[in-house]
């Protein structure tokens, strides 16, 4: 429930959080706390936390063959796999990386020829924590051991375990010319309050700042928020912290130290207010059967309405050909393309979505389209059948020219831009498909191939077989002499010479097709992007942005992405963390994580990158690599994105229809999706009641309603899921703290299931309160001024109103004459 407060009342309300959800939001005045500073206070320079260096060492000499490379992947580095090398400089065995490392825990592995993570013996095994793939990640304590903390005390500040490091990111942030994001850990239980206090020199005044608790985590009470500093004309500014213990108050000072008031990492304004909507073109909708596949040996052409689990016409019969054997259900094909798209803009309007992901469109062989031919055009199957290739055209961008299926995209790309909507696209740069005319020119030329430069190949054969002894081999994607030849890359430039201009060049058709900006996509989703060396990404970026300026880029990286997301490279990830962490709390029953433990990871997430990227991230529970939410909650206590494949490592997964009880649960998570930092995104069909395994059932049709009736009868369009969505994606829309607010935690009960939070922005506040449990609880939640409460959820209370043109979107507002909730 959502409840609207004005400043009138200063009371402490008590709300009934029933079922499911309840949020309130409030006007403020003066919400950031300011505070007279105290003469009697004690100064103290001691316990600013800072990076030391750590050696992590490897031994190899347990393993069968000398390792080609070792590298360490961890929390410090975003888990890639290749920004730490590790050497062995004197061939003992042992390799071994210095690395500058934050106070605190580091969870890390070690990464051996690429794919192959092990764990340390020497970890701290008491720290490790599961990886979510069944295993664990080691551990290293950096700095002051929490443990062996004495008890606190009243009155009194144990210094030594004050972590704050102003050149760590996660500690201090500069959001904008006048915001500062900061952290302060103390030890659990010794410090009441921190105060922030920021003087502008410029117009010599001083400001106060009141940081909120908002966790504890790892033995440490986490204080956090954001710091307006005062003035209007600011370009530097000191601070220090005043940490507070009854009647004890320690200034951390170190001379004040000085900020210069300019955010290193910018994020387009426009992502932070978009709510996604991922499409997969080949099972959206079709709009032109003219263009309809089937016509090749490894495709079968299905009706739409068909039955995903039954044998179709075409087909080799018997279930034993469904996955396997024949492998029916991979040789479908069902013809959406993006003329279909074109006509459900309207229906996504209606949603309330204001930005498109679209997987991949470029030229492949598969229904996936991560096998790309021809990045330089769209493919024929979502356009005009038969209008490429097109003579001429080489590797050269003064040959490049426009098919018909390029020119149907632009027009889409620009309709979509009249009606409000921002698109990216899919960008699969690592590899390509065996179809692709520069690898199969080096298969057909060898070494004298003008292409032999651009591929991984690790064989040139003697005239045999590609692929096989006595041909050329390769490295692909998804595995050796695969179908997906990966790219061959170089340590400081990131993808060779080749590849390297042709995705850059790529990049700038599609961002601005003959230099137009305007006409062209508005950033890019990037496909398995730590298999490309960072510098690769960081020219990229370059490119990206001097050819759209508020163009965005995000990636694929299922772990924390810190290495990517400092401002030279990506805007944003695909947040799985978000996704791992909503499924741990709102969908597993007997392995559920507590409320305490939910916030825990909602505060690492906030402060795990900064404030810029955290209000752009794309916060998704499902993907088109992953089983549907909707079953998610039909199969519960399963790791993320695991056994949810009947075929091979789910065989007891169950695809069910949820039942109400579930159906229920579903909308409190897709509430709170729409009520936390980062932009919600929504895989197709979702919002239409769809459920699944994942690959290759969650890439199904999508139900649409007026294709029904559908051969099974459950398989319908879901109209109260739909009218949920609507409903919480207006509210978002409508209230500018749930998209650029702070977070606060305000109740949070482990017993009852119960988390409540806050957002705030400037003078607005929004209250969420979340019911885990099965039963109506009654909690009391403290607000900072009200006279009334209204309850956003409530029809009786606030009108959804859906645009009678279709032009807009829907919107919703208090209705008027409803009585507030809390009044009289």
């Amino acid at each position: 429930m959502i409840n609207l407060l004005n400043h009138q009342d200063a009371k402490t309300r008590s709300g009934r959080s029933r079922s499911h959800n309840r949020l309130a939001s409030s006007r403020l005045r003066g919400f950031v706390l300011c505070f007279c500073l105290s003469a009697a206070v004690l100064v103290s320079s001691l316990c600013w936390a800072a990076a030391r260096e750590h050696t992590f060492r490897f031994d190899s000499r347990s393993l069968d063959l000398k390792p080609q490379s070792v590298a360490v992947a961890g929390s410090f580095n975003g888990w890639s796999k290749d920004a730490t090398p590790m050497t062995d400089p004197d061939g003992d065995g042992i390799y071994a990386a210095t690395v500058k490392l934050n106070e605190g825990v580091t969870y890390y592995k070690f990464v051996v020829n690429g794919d192959r993570w092990l764990n340390d013996p020497a970890s701290d095994k008491e720290l490790e924590v599961d990886d979510t793939f069944g295993g664990k990640n080691s551990a290293v304590l950096i700095g002051p051991d929490i443990r062996k903390a004495p008890p606190p005390r009243p009155n009194h500040v144990n210094e030594q375990f004050v972590l704050h490091d102003p050149k760590d990111r996660s500690d201090l942030d500069v959001v904008d010319q006048r915001t500062l994001r900061v952290r302060v850990r103390t030890q659990a239980g010794d410090v009441q309050a921190v105060d922030v206090v920021a003087r502008n020199p410029g117009v010599n005044k001083s400001i106060a700042s009141r940081l909120e608790k908002l966790t504890t985590d790892a033995g440490f009470d986490v204080f956090g928020g954001l710091v307006v500093a005062p003035g209007a004309d600011i370009a530097d500014i000191s601070y220090w912290l005043d940490l507070i213990d009854g009647s004890k108050r320690v200034a951390i000072d170190r001379d004040d130290y000085n900020v210069a008031m300019r955010p290193t990492v910018q994020t387009p304004d426009w992502a932070k207010h978009a709510v996604w909507y991922q499409i997969f073109p080949e099972r959206f909708r079709n709009g032109d059967p003219s263009n309809d596949p089937g016509d090749r040996e490894f495709e079968t052409l299905v009706r739409w309405q068909a039955d995903w689990w039954k044998t179709q016409p075409g087909e080799a019969p018997g279930q034993e050909n469904f996955y396997r054997g024949h492998g029916n259900v991979w040789r479908r094909r069902y013809g959406g393309d993006i003329q279909g798209v074109r006509q459900a803009l309207p229906y996504l309007r209606r949603l309330g979505v204001n930005a498109i992901y679209f997987n991949p469109v470029f030229e492949g062989d598969s229904l996936h389209k991560y096998d790309a031919t021809d990045y330089r055009h769209i493919d024929d199957n979502f356009g005009v059948k038969g209008d490429i290739p097109i003579p001429g055209e080489t590797d050269d961008p003064t040959t490049w020219q426009w098919s018909q299926s390029d020119r149907i995209f632009l027009d889409f790309v620009a309709e979509a831009h009249r009606q409000g909507f921002k698109v990216i696209l899919d960008g699969v740069f690592n590899h390509v498909g065996r179809s692709h005319p520069f690898f199969q020119d080096v298969l057909q030329h060898g070494k004298n191939s003008r292409y032999a430069e651009w591929f991984e190949i690790t064989d040139w054969g003697s005239g045999g077989e590609p692929g096989k002894p006595g041909g050329i081999r390769w490295k692909a994607w998804d595995g050796p002499d695969g179908h997906l030849p990966v790219f061959r890359k170089d340590p400081h430039r990131g993808l060779a010479p080749g590849p390297y201009a042709h995705v850059m060049a790529i990049a700038r058709r599609w961002l601005a097709p003959d230099g137009e900006p305007s006409r062209g996509i508005d950033g890019w989703r990037l496909d398995v992007p730590g298999d490309i060396p960072h510098p690769f990404w960081i020219e990229f970026r370059k490119v990206v942005k001097q050819t759209k300026p508020d163009a965005y880029i995000t990636g694929e990286i299922w772990d924390w992405a810190q290495a990517w997301l400092q401002g030279d490279q990506f805007d944003a990830v695909m947040n799985y963390r978000f996704a791992v962490a909503c499924q741990e709390f709102f969908v597993n029953q007997a392995k559920a994580i507590t409320a305490s433990e939910f916030n825990s990871r909602l505060t690492q997430m906030i402060f795990a990158y900064p404030h810029q990227v955290v209000l752009a991230q794309q916060n998704l529970f499902d993907s088109h690599d992953t089983d549907r939410l909707a079953s998610m909650f039909v199969n519960p206590d399963l790791p993320y994105d695991a056994a949810n494949r009947i075929q091979d490592n789910g065989p007891k997964y169950r695809p069910d229809k949820p039942n109400p009880q579930q159906w229920a649960r579903i909308r409190q998570a897709v509430t709170f999706q729409m009520c936390f930092l980062g932009t919600p995104m929504i895989y197709y069909g979702d919002e239409a009641g769809m459920w699944s395994p994942d690959d290759p059932s969650n890439r199904m049709p999508m139900w649409w309603e007026d294709h029904e009736p559908f051969e099974n009868p459950e398989f319908k369009f879901n109209d109260e899921h739909f009218a949920h969505y609507q409903r919480v994606i207006a509210i978002r829309n409508a209230l500018p703290s749930l998209r650029l607010g702070f977070y606060r935690p305000v109740v949070i009960d482990d017993k009852q299931g119960v988390l409540g939070f806050s957002r705030w922005v400037g003078e607005d506040c929004v209250y969420v309160v979340l019911n885990r449990s099965d039963k109506p609880v009654r909690v009391d939640v403290p607000v900072e001024a009200a006279d009334g409460l209204i309850d956003w959820m409530n029809p009786a209370h606030a009108e959804l109103k859906l645009p009678a043109d279709g032009n807009d979107r829907p919107t919703i507002a208090p209705k008027p004459g409803a009585t507030p909730l809390g009044t009289g």
